[in-house]
């Protein structure tokens, strides 16, 4: 398995679900940080250091069929349904019954946000990275083409792709093209399938009373404009986190200035938590 700076470090995290790949650093209240499409755990490594200093316990996993994860090779084993249970299971064991701060990135959020709606009790919080969590007729058009081009020709239908995000992040190469060999090519078609279908309503979770936050780079063109998730934040109480200088993968672009966001966050829900019984007792 890929291998981390300390004090992260890789586990094979076991769960009634199934086995998950992850990455975990530090102690504390749990938090749990999801990937999305063509993505991975690793998409997490700057922040999880950042967090654990903190005082937070993070953990990064692959979804099921998902780089280091095991999972099917038949696209219909990943429907919404079954991936916002994955999450679950994995908070659940994480958590020890407790429930955990969520993150998630791009089309992993559409997941995570399915898990919340789904068990409200088990997420602390919830932070889309890089995502307005109702999908756009630009991502779906991706997800599509991406989804035929690996139904035609496996995962290699997209290695044109992955080598044009590698000429634009040269750093990250190999992982990159590591992941695209090893994620299940079930993974591939049904992922991006499923969000092209119809997804949990954000009326549903603004309802829930799960606290909910959007960070997103400034320069991120492919999910909406600052003003779009300034809207979709004002339905949670919370004005969205524009991070200057970062672009799609804000918490790989602007890491230290993401983990501030979600820490100033969670410590925030945790003081509208502890003056609730104040509250109540008046």
């Amino acid at each position: 398995m890929t291998t981390l700076e300390s004090p992260v470090r890789n586990v094979m995290l076991e769960t009634d679900r199934g086995r998950f790949a992850a990455c975990r650093a530090g102690s504390g209240e749990p938090v749990v940080l999801v990937g999305g499409y063509l993505g991975s755990k690793e998409d997490f490594a700057p922040l999880l250091p950042l967090l654990a200093a903190a005082g937070y316990a993070a953990w990064a996993v692959d979804h099921h069929g998902q780089h280091e994860s095991p999972g099917s090779d038949d696209p219909s084993a990943y429907t919404l349904s079954a991936m916002a249970q994955d999450v679950l299971a994995v908070i659940g064991e994480v958590g020890e019954g407790e429930p955990a701060h969520l993150v998630a990135h791009c089309a992993g959020a559409a997941v995570a946000h399915a898990a919340a709606v789904a068990l409200p009790r088990a997420v602390r919080s919830f932070a889309p990275l890089g995502s307005l969590l109702t999908g756009s007729e630009k991502e779906t058009a991706f997800l599509t083409w991406c989804a035929d081009a690996v139904a035609a020709e496996g995962a290699a239908g997209l290695r044109n792709l992955v080598d044009h995000w590698v000429r634009t992040d040269p750093d990250r190469a190999d992982l990159m093209r590591d992941r695209l060999s090893t994620t299940r090519t079930g993974h591939l078609i049904g992922f991006a399938r499923l969000l092209c279908g119809p997804r949990a309503g954000v009326g549903e979770l603004a309802g829930s009373g799960v606290p909910l936050l959007f960070v997103h780079g400034v320069d991120d063109e492919f999910t909406g404009s600052p003003e779009e998730y300034q809207r979709a934040a004002r339905r949670f109480g919370r004005d969205a986190v524009a991070v200057e200088g970062a672009g799609h993968c804000v918490q790989l672009d602007r890491p230290q200035e993401t983990a501030e966001a979600l820490i100033g966050f969670w410590r925030a829900v945790s003081a509208d938590r502890r003056r609730v019984p104040a509250a109540e007792g008046r």
